[in-house]
């Protein structure tokens, strides 16, 4: 514990020392993640990109577990001329979805996951339209929840929709599939070997808890493929992580963005 620390923990009572410290790490973007439209995270994306070398007007944007369509619209809103190949599994988000982004050009939905092997899997729900669906079933009692819904849903790689689909690159990939982040990722080894992926946007929190997943995890695999990575933080600011800490295993939900640097 450093000096300060001791000087804190000796001036307030310890709930309000925790509140303190849970306000200063989201803050920083830890806990940050959730709503698209508060998160910031399409401001922090077009900057990622712009990182990156990105200039087009009109990238390529792979929208990973797509729910019901908010990031794909704020993503065309953003930029209006872009590419969005969607997935999303669930038949009920998807007709959302669907009902969602209709009518707007350049977006191709898949009713189906990506993963690290095709195939199929069961998705697990605690109601029919829902940010926790995921295909692990999750144990959320402490929080009052049971995921005591499911359906049999169809899984794709990465790899193999690309080859499938002539798409040579992508310029930003984002992930967001409870727990299975790092499944998406292995089935696009490929792609991201080569380093087609300019950018990649990812969660990371309690759905890592149930899948036995850790930040050490992405933060190896990115590292070993030149990428940087940063916390999402309020407003879009991109915080960087430069180097793993014990302190990264964070499990309440947070956005991380990783940016392919230069060879």
């Amino acid at each position: 514990m450093s000096a300060f620390d001791t000087i804190i923990a000796s001036l307030l009572p310890p709930k309000l020392a925790l509140s303190l410290a849970r306000r200063l790490m989201k803050s920083a973007g830890i806990g940050y993640g959730g709503i698209v439209a508060k998160s910031g995270e399409i401001t922090a994306a077009a900057t990622a990109l712009a990182r990156a070398g990105v200039q087009t007007p009109a990238p390529v944007l792979f929208d990973v577990g797509g729910n019901v369509g908010e990031w794909t619209l704020a993503a065309k809103q953003m930029w209006p001329a872009a590419t969005v190949h969607a997935f999303e599994p669930s038949a009920s988000h998807l007709q959302k979805f669907n009902a969602a982004t209709g009518k707007l050009d350049g977006v191709t939905v898949n009713a189906a996951a990506l993963g690290a092997e095709p195939g199929e899997a069961v998705l697990y729900k605690d109601s029919e339209i829902t940010g926790l669906a995921s295909m692990t079933k999750r144990d959320l009692t402490h929080v009052g929840l049971t995921m005591e819904l499911s359906e049999t849903i169809r899984v794709d790689t990465l790899d193999r929709y690309c080859a499938a689909h002539d798409v040579a690159a992508i310029d930003l990939l984002k992930i967001d599939v409870e727990g299975h982040e790092m499944d998406v990722l292995t089935g696009g080894l490929d792609l991201l070997n080569q380093r087609q992926v300019a950018v990649v946007q990812f969660e990371f929190g309690g759905c890592n808890i149930d899948t036995r997943s850790f930040f050490k995890d992405f933060f190896d695999f990115f590292e070993s493929r030149r990428y940087a990575l940063y916390i999402l933080g309020p407003g879009g600011r991109l915080n960087p992580v430069t180097r793993y800490r014990e302190f990264n295993e964070q499990f309440a939900t947070t956005n991380y963005i990783a940016i392919r640097q230069p060879e």
